[in-house]
């Protein structure tokens, strides 16, 4: 009799463990107009990304419970129309019921090699990930859009520049016609998409990523490493942002000071002195999410 419950509880703690294991399903739709390059390279990010950032952890069940859809496609007319109708452009999309990812990649894009191709699988990629721990509040009524947007730019260029040495984050930063001196003088228009979509405020989300690194820069006077505190902005903050209902006290439980405080001092920095925020060259985003 022993001897048979030590069995059954070696089953369960197995069970269990294959349960924890078990990858979130992403579903890919990937038309055939795209290059076998770029498909080959989708399929290689998608497997580092749900190695470093694994979905099924703290997964709310809206998600959960049903998978996602990716679904692929040069730019062309919407390929998939019996599917989702009027898909447009690279985004997670929702139709009240569900929601998927959608990546539309640009033929000049793949046909200039630029890499935008590849960085957007991350980007949209983390917002996922963004939604899993924070029970889904990443609208502009329930987080500030400089916080979700620019978290997952400035992500997708670490990644980019890990994994292809591409180093679009500060050439982006330096081009002071993709974004305002209103990130430093007005930050608060940064927390809502729309008002700060005009041409120039935040293009590519540039502003909101400087913002991000600010943040960051600031966390690291408090004597905690560079991987810590990218952790608390990547990570921490979403996790906390499930427990409130809203943001501004989610973002002093994690970052231990006011919005407010944040926006007086992202208020002293300049534009043109990026040297000190940039993320080190060495930090690997596995640091991070270790």
């Amino acid at each position: 009799m022993k001897k048979i419950f030590i069995i059954f509880i070696a089953l369960l703690i197995s069970l269990n463990t294959a349960v924890a294991n078990e990858k979130f399903e992403f579903r890919y739709n990937v038309h055939d107009n795209l290059p076998k390059k770029w498909v080959t390279e989708f399929n290689n990010i998608m497997d580092v990304l749900q190695e470093v950032l694994p979905i099924q952890d703290n997964m709310n069940d809206y998600l959960k419970s049903s998978g996602m859809d990716i679904y692929a496609w040069k730019s062309t007319k919407n390929p998939f129309p019996k599917v989702k109708k009027n898909m447009k452009g690279s985004c997670i999309c929702g139709d009240g019921s569900t929601r998927w990812m959608q990546l539309e990649i640009p033929s000049e894009e793949l046909a200039k090699k630029y890499i935008h191709r590849y960085s957007v699988i991350a980007h949209e990629y983390f917002h996922v990930y963004q939604i899993t721990l924070s029970e889904n509040k990443l609208s502009d009524r329930d987080s500030p859009k400089w916080l979700t947007e620019g978290g997952a730019k400035v992500f997708e260029e670490m990644y980019v520049n890990q994994y292809y040495g591409k180093d679009s984050l500060k050439n982006d930063l330096k081009r002071t016609e993709m974004w305002s001196k209103k990130v430093l003088k007005k930050p608060s228009l940064y927390e809502k998409h729309k008002t700060s979509n005009k041409r120039g405020m935040d293009d590519n989300y540039t502003g909101s990523a400087f913002m991000v690194l600010v943040l960051v820069n600031e966390l690291e006077k408090n004597n905690i490493s560079e991987q810590q505190a990218f952790q608390l902005v990547f990570s921490d903050f979403w996790i906390e942002r499930a427990k409130h209902r809203k943001w501004e006290k989610a973002f002093e439980k994690t970052f231990e000071m006011s919005t407010e405080e944040f926006y007086e001092k992202l208020g002293k920095y300049k534009r043109g002195r990026l040297k000190k925020i940039l993320p080190s060259k060495n930090l690997k985003i596995q640091d991070i999410f270790s």
